[in-house]
């Protein structure tokens, strides 16, 4: 029995970290996802396309209902994008993730290029100000 025991906790550890790796590899994938998103509305702002950009922004704020629940409590283990912050100021984090999913709203609402430019650049401003604050930088990469 304390084989099965120890057995059993030795495979809960190893799935463990793999649920943990898989958890940094999906929030990696929805970043992504949103970048790509808002790289693929930005060419409306020139051309406006209500339908196309209908399709992409409700792409965008899918996604950002998710980011919640993808920084969810006790997931801060074994990321090293994500700042502890996310969860020593989970409100913070609430408020950050909610103004992105305002903001996704107000792009799906654009009308024309001049008001899809100016709700791409709060989105992407507060993306940015969001990063700051709650996911841990790169050092830099030494030069060649």
């Amino acid at each position: 029995m304390k084989k099965f025991a120890a057995a059993a906790t030795a495979m809960l550890m190893v799935l463990g970290g793999t649920a943990f790796a898989q958890t940094h590899a999906d929030r990696e994938a929805l970043m992504k996802a949103n970048g790509q998103i808002v790289g693929s509305i930005r060419p409306l702002v020139g051309a406006f396309d209500a339908a196309v950009l209908k399709t992409q922004s409700q792409a965008l704020v899918d996604n950002a209902t998710k980011i919640k629940a993808a920084f969810g409590p006790n997931s801060d283990k074994n990321d090293p994008a994500a700042s502890p912050t996310i969860w020593t100021d989970a409100a913070g984090f609430a408020a950050a993730a909610d103004k992105f999913i305002a903001d996704s709203h107000a792009v799906m609402a654009a009308t024309d290029g001049p008001s899809l430019q100016a709700a791409l650049t709060t989105l992407q401003g507060n993306c940015g100000g969001c990063h700051k604050q709650f996911r841990v930088q790169a050092a830099p990469r030494p030069a060649p």
